[in-house]
């Protein structure tokens, strides 16, 4: 029995490895660039023992968005309700730059979405599932009259989006230095965009790393 719970510890670990190489390469590489022999090489795992896993390159992707997307739950989940909605909005925004720089999941579940989400939707699986709950925390500011009845949900929530994923790209493509800090641009970027409505309710936290 000890020799079968060791022999799943270290599955585990094996496959964890290969998640975090996968999501590393993803970021930094794209998936077209990415291969298998690039991902278990970069984890340091057999050929053999990266198939014994995962079958296919789009599996791997898939697990590195289920990765992304319980980053973002966990996030969630520790928000306090009675905190205003549209300051857990800002601060989601502001969390979401942190991890672009700091975490390979998001990163490179982001970049699927940009390069691979029109060609088939399981490649924006994080993606909308940030944006589902961006739109979650607007109903919510609705709800606590934060915001009035003639705004829009759908199309505020599609400013967001498209704030923070411009925002992205135009470092990810080198338009602007990779030096600038995310979380610090996105607040004064919804700064101009409404004082009152979007600003972060404390002063944006800059890089840790």
């Amino acid at each position: 029995m000890r020799t079968t719970v060791a022999k799943q510890a270290r599955a585990e670990q094996t496959r964890l490895l290969l998640l975090d190489a996968a999501a590393v390469l993803l970021h930094r590489d794209g998936y077209a660039a990415t291969s298998m022999v690039d991902i278990s090489r970069e984890a340091g795992v057999t050929k053999g023992g990266l198939y014994f896993h995962f079958s296919s390159k789009d599996e791997v992707c898939d697990e590195v968005q289920e990765a992304a997307v319980a980053v973002l739950r966990d996030y969630v989940d520790q928000r306090s309700a009675s905190m205003p909605a549209l300051h857990r909005l800002a601060g989601l925004g502001r969390e979401l730059m942190g991890w672009l720089e700091h975490d390979p999941t998001v990163g490179a579940s982001f970049r699927l979405a940009r390069e691979m989400g029109s060609k088939d939707e399981r490649f924006a699986a994080f993606s909308r599932a940030w944006f589902a709950q961006v739109r979650r925390y607007l109903a919510d500011a609705r709800a606590a009259g934060e915001l009035t009845a003639d705004v829009p949900l759908d199309t505020t929530a599609l400013l967001v989006l498209v704030t923070c994923v411009g925002l992205e790209s135009v470092v990810a493509g080198g338009t602007i230095g990779a030096e600038v800090d995310l979380g610090r641009t996105l607040g004064e970027l919804w700064r101009l965009i409404d004082p009152g409505r979007l600003a972060p309710a404390s002063p944006v936290r800059g890089r840790t790393g």
